[in-house]
């Protein structure tokens, strides 16, 4: 990497600026990252950045992107959380820090001494490469009172007791690339009929801190991040309001186990995010041990999504027993909150009481809050739902029965490690039931799929469970 820096000290009546300009260029890759370091001497209140790069696109799919955000004195190295002070990716070309104030993705707070460092991810699919600038301003003069955007409160806790409780735990603010505010995603996820939602910004925690000033008219909400790097998103899900985690590795460098460990130690859930989108950096490649759950349903019902499922689905057949969620990944009006969402049967509706039952796979997926599914598995008077465990011998008689209202026009089907047992139409009164008897011998897991019926050979999901699993004992 190419860089030039020029300093123009200007002055002002009551305050003086130091200008810094930096340049460069970016070899042609995804996977690379790089830091230009400056630094702020005593009496800055404030840091004004600005940036431009090259423009490329590739067949108006992927195009060249120039992420941003800055570290502090503290430093920048991996999982740097005292140092991180901000990110937005490439959702913005600059950004301002001070004392009191930061642009939503940065956190406001002092502005001490010392070498920062702006940290840059640029995305280059131009074989030639990529050239960029950036513009540094720091302006010195009386600092007022530090009002940093830290936590006020804890994150609101709705605490209710056991049930069922539907919730999107994939969504953006204007702290990441999405377009509203944390008041209006709150008020979508309400008129959606959730009951909490999970923040999950970009690489950043600032908005975590924001929803920390209490949100409540029973919607929870619940800290989160998407941990965005090159070889694949995932979401951090019950964070603490200051948890941070980093992104800033490949699977080369084996260290992906000690974040997911991180994560759940402090009580967290790590989910795969979205795992076959096939754009530069989005297609999962750190594989699934110790991860929680996977994000088999992204939005509207796609191509990606049913790749998912079938990944799911080979993993549960290899004995890997790991929790389907459904998020809307939700970025703006145009990616309806809540549409789909994940329905938890839980202790309690609290971040712990969550985190508990998505790990275990006490949940299943619904395309709206119209839609409703039950599964049982029945060995004589004993039974089990989704994320449960039956214990039965091999010749026991296993009734199994679903269940589904308020999804018209589709198909219910009861699925096994063996493929698809049986089905039933929903017809016009939204309402209809599948159900089988067999021996536990003849599969080690059922689940239900709910689907919409189409003409073309992929049919869009309504709803999805996560299995029963048959454990086998002697007789």
């Amino acid at each position: 990497m190419m860089l030039l820096e020029a300093q123009h000290p200007t002055d002002t009546d009551r305050e003086s600026t130091i200008s810094l300009s930096f340049e460069g260029r970016f070899p042609f890759g995804i996977d690379q990252w790089a830091y230009v370091p400056f630094d702020v001497p005593a009496g800055v209140h404030r840091i004004d950045v600005s940036t431009s790069h090259e423009r490329f696109s590739l067949l108006g799919v992927a195009r060249n992107v120039l992420d941003l955000g800055i570290f502090g004195p503290a430093g920048h190295d991996l999982g740097n959380a005292a140092g991180f002070r901000g990110w937005s990716g490439g959702a913005r070309t600059g950004f301002s820090l001070s004392t009191r104030e930061a642009t939503p993705g940065y956190l406001a707070g002092p502005i001490d001494p010392g070498r920062w460092t702006l940290a840059l991810g640029p995305v280059v699919l131009n074989p030639i490469g990529m050239s960029w600038q950036a513009e540094v301003t720091l302006h010195r003069g009386p600092q007022s009172a530090s009002a940093a955007n830290a936590a006020r409160v804890p994150l609101a806790e709705v605490i209710r007791g056991t049930g069922w409780y539907r919730g999107d735990l994939h969504v953006h603010t204007i702290h990441s690339d999405g377009c509203l505010p944390t008041g209006d995603v709150a008020a979508a996820a309400r008129s959606a009929g959730l009951d909490f939602v999970v923040s999950t910004d970009h690489n950043t925690n600032s908005a975590n801190r924001e929803w920390a000033g209490g949100v409540s008219d029973g919607l929870l909400i619940v800290a989160g991040e998407e941990v965005t790097t090159r070889h694949g998103h995932w979401l951090a899900v019950g964070l603490p309001p200051h948890g941070w985690v980093d992104w800033r590795y490949a699977p080369r460098d084996s260290v992906f186990a000690s974040y997911v460990a991180d994560v759940q130690i402090h009580g967290g859930l790590v989910v795969v995010a979205h795992p076959s989108v096939p754009l530069p950096g989005s297609r999962w490649e750190f594989g699934y041990a110790g991860v929680d759950a996977v994000e088999v349903w992204n939005g509207k019902w796609n191509v990606d999504d049913e790749m998912s499922l079938r990944t799911w689905l080979r993993l549960m057949r290899s004995g890997h027993r790991i929790t389907a969620v459904g998020s809307s990944d939700s970025h703006g009006p145009h990616q309806p909150i809540g549409r789909p969402h994940t329905v938890v049967y839980a202790e309690e509706l609290s971040a712990p009481g969550l985190v508990d039952a998505l790990r275990r796979g006490r949940c299943y997926l619904a395309e709206s809050r119209d839609i409703t599914v039950s599964l049982t598995c029945a060995v004589g008077d004993t039974t089990a739902g989704p994320g449960e465990i039956l214990v039965a011998t091999e010749d026991d008689e296993v009734a199994i029965r679903g269940a589904v209202t308020g999804a018209p026009g589709t198909t219910v089907a009861l699925i096994t490690d063996t493929g698809c047992i049986a089905r039933a139409a929903i017809d016009g009164s939204a309402a209809g039931e599948v159900t089988w008897t067999g021996r536990a011998a003849d599969f080690r897991f059922a689940l239900i799929e709910v689907r919409h019926n189409s003409r073309t050979r992929m049919r869009p999901m309504a709803a999805l469970t996560n299995p029963v699993w048959i454990t086998r004992r002697t007789a």
